[in-house]
């Protein structure tokens, strides 16, 4: 498995300032909302990129498809990526800001694009049907053990991107 392009954190800081713009700097992201957007973002990013290499599309790219090497686990509510959740629910994200402007340059930008459209469809759906929709994932059924009293059994990247990249539309 291939580097991240970048740190969850980091993605998870963006996700929170584009959730205030998307909601008018009257609401702050939940924890579930930026954990599911991060697990979509991942997974989307990941299958859109692998389904584009195997089918030999038009579309080119150098990008990794791993949006981030940030450990995702199975907890009850889904996929977590745990150091967003820890730093989030301590209020440190802040600390992860860097320019994204910056970032999303050249052949980034499809990066921005991408992410910046699937945000905006996730943010319209409510916490506990983001919920519902992860758990109907293949990957996070086959890791998550309800009897297990942490539910943190880590869910492999590569199951993410596969289980995405079968998909008929993303």
């Amino acid at each position: 498995m291939g580097k991240g392009l970048m740190d969850a954190r980091q993605l998870a800081y963006y996700i929170s300032k584009k959730f205030e713009e998307y909601s008018n700097n009257t609401l702050q992201i939940s924890n579930i909302k930026l954990q599911k957007t991060l697990y979509f973002l991942f997974a989307m990013w990941g299958g859109f990129i692998t389904k584009s290499q195997q089918n030999e599309s038009e579309f080119k790219t150098t990008l990794s498809n791993i949006l981030f090497s940030n450990e995702i686990q199975a907890w009850v509510y889904g996929p977590v990526v745990p150091e967003v959740f820890f730093e989030n629910r301590d209020g440190n994200l802040e600390k992860y800001k860097f320019d994204f402007d910056d970032f999303f340059n050249g052949e980034k930008l499809i990066l921005r694009e991408t992410i910046d459209s699937i945000m905006n469809d996730i943010f319209a759906v409510s916490d506990f049907k983001l919920v519902s929709i992860s758990h109907e994932d293949k990957c996070w059924q086959d890791h998550f053990d309800p009897q297990e009293p942490e539910h943190h059994s880590e869910i492999p990247k590569e199951e993410i991107i596969s289980e995405y990249a079968m998909r008929e539309c993303l």
